[in-house]
Order: structure tokens, then C-alpha cells, then sequence
């Protein structure tokens, strides 16, 4: 039992690319669905929470045009394509969910996108990842997307997104599914934990999306262990959500900050979110320079006191800073800047057992440039 997709043009993006994707499922399938906590949601977003009940049949995502900011017609624009693509497939209305990403406050076409549906539906060919990915890609620069094989269990998935990405659920869009069959209990709880790990713990620009929407999706097929089910998904989940960040629009560097050794678990992952949307560290990445003043300075901000003569900081696996200041290994994390494309900074609170990982990218003149243009 093969997923479906179809491609479908409705003039959404420049030069006539494909922007609109249908993907159908093998059967209705138990699903779990993150959306963004930002409080001006695309109306995609809010029709896809209220119809959504567990259940999922199969979805319909259009790139180019956020659906967001343009009135209660974006309502309206979003159940008509819920409903075309039921009519086309002869499906529950109520199982077909609606995504959206691009350009906020450009009202839909929405003939032309029911056209495009129309047109589309009537070529189902077997998912493409890599196609996927790049028909509902906006910014990106390459396609997002993953699989794993663990014996029989499959876990896979694509995603996009470059700019706009500091997550309060999931990245922009991402869509995960696996072979194993588990019920809605399990799912939203392996759905929430994993996304805490992964797409909540990026950022590119610190900017929470108005359109971001996450999707565990299982098919149903094997029963297998829970455990080897949630490493299977996490991964795929994970490399996904680097790649967002390696693609974050202007970047050069990803940039992975690690706390370790905190008191807390909560701690731990404040203090890594704090140096890794740092503005300033992110501009010193960038400029190659191991600047960890800017690290413990960040570590500082948040609501969790620190122990500056006990912790320790380490640029690339060099220890820069104990309570005092190692001038040669600053020298050593300065060539390591220069050579690598995965920047690893490290905090060590030296207070307890719990830690968090964070990852972002370095801030760019491109990214302001690409940003400064974007709907002109």
C-alpha cells in the first residue's frame, strides 16, 4: 500500500514551478498534528485544527502564498480546497487537512488553485520525498528531506523552510510517517516528545512562523517496540530540522550549543536557546571569531543564576574559559571557526546531571539582504 502524490501548478510561485501538492494516504490513518503557537495563524492552520480529530486521510499544501492575514475568506479559500480535493479523490471532507506557507496578506487565487487541484488529482504517482520537498519549498535552497530503515520498521518524511524559524510546536512545514502502527495516545505523546528534542530546538532568525504545522502521521502496517519506534522518528525529525537550519536563509555555518551538567532540565535548554538566538554570537560565528563573551553573556540572561567561577566553555571541543581565560586555545577555537562548517559551543554548568542540545545558524549580510527584498 503505497502514499500518493500529485503536483499541480496554480501560479502561486515565479517562472510556473509546481506549488501545490495532494498527498493521499493508503487509508484513513491515526495522525498527530503540531500547529503554531502564534497567536496570527494562517487560515490554513485554523481550519486544519478544527477538522482535525485524530484522523487523516490526506492533505493538501500550496507554496507561494501564506493564506494568512487576508480576512475570513482565507477560511473559506481553505475548506473550498479541503473540499475539492475530497470531491476529486472521493474522500471525508473532514480528512483532508490544509497547509500553506509563502508570502503573508496576498489573497489566494483560489480559482486558479482549485484548477490546479482539479488537474493534479487526476495524476496520483508514488510519493517522491525529494519532489515533495521541493514543491512546497518558498526560500529554501535544496530539498528537506529523510529516511530510515530499522529491519522493517520505516520512518520518513520531507519538510521545508529557511527563514522564519524559531518554532513554538514544529518548523514550517514538516511531514513525518512510519510504518508502525500506534494509536492516538501513544502518537501525540511520542509526537510532542520528539518535537521537543528536534523542530523545537532550532531557530534561524528567532521569528516564529504564522504557518507552522508539524505532522506524525503512522500507517498502520507493523506492530514494533515502542523504543525503536520513537529513535526511528526522532532521527528522521532530527535530520530534518538540521537541514532547515543548514539551509537558514544567508547561513554558512550551523551552529550546535550544547549545556551540559545542569541542575535542571529546563535550565539547560533556556541557556542553550539563549546562546544560540544570540544575535552576537551568532555574527561572531559568522565572522569566525571565538568571542565567548558573548557565550557566557547570553548564558547570563536568562532567569536561572550561573556560577561564573565554575562553569566552563568550550568552542570546538577547546576549552576557552574555567574561571579564567586560556589565550592559546582561544587561538586554536579561532582556526577551528575557520574550518568548520558545524560549530560546536559547549557549556558545562558543573551543578548537576540534566543537558540540552540547540542548534541555529550564523547571521549573515544575505540573510538581511534576502530579507529586506522578500515581498519586493
Amino acid at each position: 500500500m503505497d502514499i500518493l502524490m500529485c503536483v499541480g501548478r496554480a501560479g502561486l510561485k515565479s517562472g510556473g514551478k509546481p506549488d501545490l501538492l495532494v498527498v493521499l494516504l493508503p487509508q484513513t490513518c491515526t495522525a498527530s498534528f503540531l500547529f503554531t503557537k502564534n497567536h496570527f495563524k494562517s487560515a490554513s492552520v485554523l481550519y486544519s485544527q478544527r477538522v482535525f480529530k485524530g484522523k487523516v486521510r490526506a492533505m493538501v499544501i500550496n507554496s507561494g502564498n501564506a493564506n494568512c492575514g487576508v480576512g475570513k475568506e482565507g477560511l473559506i479559500h481553505a475548506e473550498l480546497m479541503a473540499k475539492r480535493v475530497a470531491e476529486r479523490l472521493d474522500l471525508e471532507e473532514d480528512e483532508v487537512l490544509v497547509f500553506s506557507t509563502g508570502v503573508i496578506g496576498k489573497p489566494m487565487p483560489i480559482v486558479d488553485v482549485l484548477n490546479a487541484i482539479d488537474s493534479a488529482c487526476g495524476l496520483l504517482e508514488p510519493l517522491d520525498l525529494k519532489r515533495a520537498s521541493e514543491v512546497i519549498s518558498t526560500t529554501d535552497n535544496f530539498p528537506k528531506y529523510d529516511f530510515v530503515k530499522k529491519g522493517k520498521l520505516e520512518a520518513f518524511g520531507f519538510a521545508k523552510g529557511a527563514g522564519m524559524i524559531h518554532p513554538n510546536m514544529g518548523t514550517m512545514l514538516a511531514f513525518v510517517f512510519t510504518n508502525a502502527d500506534l494509536r492516538e495516545d501513544t502518537i501525540e505523546k511520542l509526537h510532542r516528545d520528539i518535537n521537543e528534542r528536534t523542530f523545537n530546538s532550532i531557530s534561524v532568525d528567532g521569528c516564529m512562523s504564522t504557518n507552522d504545522s508539524f505532522g506524525l502521521i503512522s500507517l498502520g502496517l507493523i506492530k514494533e517496540d515502542l523504543q525503536v519506534v520513537s529513535q526511528a522518528v526522532e532521527e528522521v525529525s532530527l535530520n530534518l530540522a538540521k537541514k532547515i537550519v543548514q539551509d537558514g536563509e544567508g547561513a554558512t555555518r550551523v551552529i550546535k550549543v550544547h549545556v551540559k551538567n545542569a541542575s535542571i532540565q529546563l535550565k539547560a535548554r533556556l541557556i542553550a536557546q539563549a546562546i544560540a538566538t544570540s544575535n552576537l554570537v551568532k555574527t561572531a560565528v559568522f565572522g569566525k571569531d571565538p568571542n565567548w563573551g558573548r557565550i557566557v553573556a547570553s548564558a547570563g540572561s536568562t532567569p536561572f543564576p550561573i556560577d561564573q567561577f565554575k562553569l566552563r566553555v568550550y568552542i570546538g571541543g577547546h576549552l576557552l574559559y574555567d574561571g579564567r581565560v586560556h589565550p592559546k586555545a582561544v587561538e586554536k577555537a579561532k582556526k577551528y571557526l575557520e574550518e568548520s562548517q558545524e560549530v560546536e559551543i559547549t557549556l558545562d554548568l558543573m551543578e548537576g546531571k540534566e543537558s540540552w542540545t540547540y542548534y541555529s545558524s550564523d547571521l549573515t549580510y544575505d540573510y538581511v539582504r534576502i530579507n529586506a527584498e522578500y515581498t519586493t
